[in-house]
């Protein structure tokens, strides 16, 4: 499938337009040719098409065989563009529920005019307690089926606010064994990997997991994140770094073309960072 198709419409909950190019974008499965669906968000952290995502939401992109399948990152570009980006690959944390992956960034096309991206900042500090924390998200969204002109192909996205409530060092908790970061934002279908900022627009982890209370619980929601600082030691042997580009002469010439650890695209100048 390529992105000739007829451009969908990414809203928010509200009904307004997501504007172009905001960095943070819908996780699409094919789930046979011409039908795609939302199964988890993603965000950029570098213009190359670098993302970062829920290890699980990698795990159900999966085909029969346990490779990789067909999957698309859902760009938003200027002049109201849509590109679907083909995941190309990803590698996951082999201890905590985080992924790490590049986007078709059209080098083998166009050389010298890849598709270039927004970048979030990341951060590897945990906010205070009880500060607003937020994340954008495309949960809950219905199959869009292209092979079908009449129907009306749209993904919708919003932003979700709560509390930072504790960075737990030793989990007790037997779904999630690691060190992670708990919330009070509400989290639905769809939300895994959407980028967790905090009240300095950092991002500081990606959506794990939310706890379902059911619909009368009128108390303070919990989610739990994964922080960005697992994956900073991830060895990315699969980049594809556009050639003559700003980042590929930050790269020192004896490291181009091996595999390059997230700190190192750090010290490089590829994702920005802030303590």
């Amino acid at each position: 499938m390529t992105n000739s198709v007829n451009q969908p419409e990414a809203r928010r909950g509200d009904g307004w337009q997501i504007e172009p190019g905001d960095g943070t974008l819908p996780v699409l499965k094919e789930l046979s040719p011409g039908r795609l669906l939302a199964i988890g968000t993603a965000c950029y952290v570098a213009r190359y098409g670098l993302f970062i995502t829920a290890g699980h939401v990698v795990d159900a992109l999966r085909n029969d065989a346990g490779g990789l399948g067909t999957a698309f990152l859902l760009h938003l570009a200027p002049g109201k563009k849509v590109h679907l980006r083909q995941i190309k690959a990803v590698a996951i944390s082999p201890t905590v529920d985080i992924a790490i992956g590049q986007a078709d960034n059209y080098v083998e096309r166009f050389p010298h005019d890849p598709l270039i991206n927004l970048r979030a900042t990341i951060s590897t500090t945990a906010p205070e307690t009880a500060s607003w924390v937020a994340t954008y998200a495309y949960p809950e969204n219905e199959v869009m089926d292209f092979t079908n002109p009449e129907a009306r192909k749209k993904v919708r996205g919003d932003f979700f606010a709560g509390r930072f409530l504790r960075d737990v060092k030793m989990s007790e908790n037997p779904f999630i064994l690691y060190p992670h970061y708990e919330t009070s934002i509400r989290l639905k279908s769809g939300s895994s990997g959407g980028p967790v900022f905090d009240d300095r627009g950092r991002v500081i982890g990606v959506n794990c997991r939310g706890w379902d209370f059911g619909e009368n619980y009128d108390g303070e929601h919990l989610s739990s994140i994964v922080p960005v600082t697992h994956l900073m030691p991830m060895e990315l042997s699969f980049l594809q770094i556009p050639p003559g580009s700003w980042e590929e002469a930050q790269v020192p010439v004896e490291c181009r073309g091996k595999a390059l650890s997230v700190d190192k695209l750090v010290k490089y100048g590829h994702i920005n960072f802030a303590p």
